[in-house]
């Protein structure tokens, strides 16, 4: 086990399959999630990683069972936040692309068959974190503090997650006063998948950009 955490903590580079071999007692330790923002170049897999966990520790310690990472979920959930930023919107509904306009508009595109999704969006600007985990953490506690964002988060129908973060440099949503900070705007989306496990297909979206 000793030699297994030390090849974890000594990895430079995301790997999907650490979705499987990380886990609650460890996943805080993993240097990626320890690891400072580049504004300049953004692991957006590590940050999506990031958001995954800390969600599921806080299932894990309501007693809740821990959802399983569903790839295009994170995909519908990532181009849904880079959408909002890029089109200036925040909402659940994309009025600026009639193809990805619904959730579940979303979802097909993503190659999701069977959507049944609940979403969570999330906008936080002006302010500077010192790491990956450390923003997920940030983002995740505000969803909790608010009971319709908190409801999806505890549902005992979800049984997948998916999740999306986008940076957005610039002003957005008129709002100027949190651009002259430097910061920009830091644009998430949750996907969720209730009652069945998703049947997909070759996604037709964007894919996650590093």
């Amino acid at each position: 086990m000793l030699g297994f955490c030390s090849t974890l903590s000594a990895q430079r580079k995301w790997d999907d399959k650490y979705y499987k071999e990380l886990n609650d007692n460890d996943f805080r330790s993993f240097k990626l999630f320890k690891a400072p923002i580049d504004l300049d170049k953004i692991n957006y897999k590590v940050l999506n990683a990031a958001l995954f966990f800390v969600t599921n520790e806080a299932r894990i310690e309501k007693g809740m069972k821990p959802l399983d990472y569903q790839p295009n979920l994170e995909i519908m959930a990532w181009n849904h936040s880079v959408e909002m930023g890029e089109e200036d919107f925040f909402d659940h509904i994309n009025k600026s692309d009639k193809k990805r306009r619904t959730p579940e508009e979303r979802a097909a595109l993503a190659g999701i068959t069977n959507p049944s999704i609940s979403e969570n969006i999330s906008a936080v600007g002006g302010v500077y974190f010192g790491s990956y985990l450390a923003l997920a953490d940030h983002i995740v506690d505000k969803w909790i503090d608010s009971p319709p964002h908190a409801k999806a988060i505890f549902s005992e129908k979800a049984i997948q997650l998916g999740c999306g973060a986008y940076y957005y440099k610039g002003v957005w949503q008129g709002n100027k006063a949190i651009w002259k900070q430097g910061d920009g705007f830091w644009l998430a989306t949750q996907n969720f998948q209730s009652f069945a496990e998703i049947v997909s297909e070759k996604s037709k979206d964007k894919d996650i950009k590093n």
